[in-house]
């Protein structure tokens, strides 16, 4: 890969994003955001071999979407600006069964959600899911509902997809993701305003016993710090958390895996 043939495809000073990915499920694949076509052809060219890479035009993210798609229910959680790694955002709920469609949402108004552009970098202001982002992520899931079951047929089970919304380019899914939790996490629970919960708002503060409310943010690069802050719940015999940032999040994901029991903080 050259920045000449970067430049010839996607112009001389046009911002880009580089994202990679791997044969096999990956945590915390690297990318880069923003940037020239030379620094992204030097980048790619000494990426490990186990890794592709993918080169799209620069667009700012307007909202981010966790889709789970089973067989006959998708699942969207939906938050403004840029979905890191994890991070506090109470995200709204699409559940879309057939014609039926349910909404979720938090009465706490606009959140400090984290956007991007190549002045700035990265930032946070106010926002919040509008209606429109409502109605286009729901129209977008039944638009493609053939795809998604095609995909689903493909891998034999459910599964995860992330997608991004730029004014340019609409909903653009950005990479899948092959744990989901089980279809019937969605039929509802315990609010943690009525069960007893610990709140836990640091990664390195002592891990109480019982339930457990996780209102932790952690960096996409610090990887190391969740493994290590999901190893101590573990260690303390934590076997259910509640989680205000979503049951899709990476977050979420991760502690499933550990065998802990993920809800929602949002019933």
């Amino acid at each position: 890969m050259t920045s000449r043939q970067l430049r010839q495809l996607f112009g001389r000073d046009t911002p880009l994003v580089v994202r990679t990915g791997a044969d096999s499920e990956e945590r915390n694949l690297p990318r880069m955001v923003g940037v020239t076509a030379e620094a992204a052809a030097t980048w790619i060219n000494v990426l490990p071999s186990t890794l592709s890479a993918l080169v799209q035009l620069y667009e700012q993210v307007q909202f981010s979407v966790e889709l789970a798609a089973y067989e006959n229910l998708h699942v969207a959680e939906v938050v403004p600006g840029i979905w890191e790694l994890d991070n506090r955002l109470a995200p709204l709920v699409l559940q879309i069964r057939g014609d039926r469609v349910d909404l979720t949402a938090t009465d706490g108004g606009p959140q400090c959600a984290r956007f991007h552009d190549p002045h700035h970098g990265l930032h946070e202001r106010p926002a919040r899911v509008d209606d429109w982002q409502i109605a286009t992520v729901t129209e977008w899931i039944r638009h493609h509902h053939r795809a998604l079951a095609a995909v689903r047929s493909d891998l034999g089970h459910p599964f995860g997809l992330k997608l991004h919304y730029s004014a340019r380019f609409g909903l653009s899914p950005q990479n899948l993701r092959g744990t989901v939790p089980d279809s019937g996490t969605w039929h509802g629970g315990d609010h943690p305003s009525t069960v007893e919960t610990n709140i836990v708002s640091s990664t390195t503060e002592p891990i109480p016993t019982g339930p457990t409310l996780l209102d932790v943010s952690i960096a996409r690069e610090d990887h190391a710090t969740l493994t290590t802050f999901i190893h101590r719940l573990r260690e303390a015999g934590t076997r259910e958390v509640f989680l205000r940032s979503g049951v899709l999040s990476h977050l979420a994901i991760n502690l499933r895996e550990a065998g802990i029991t993920v809800r929602s903080a949002h019933g």
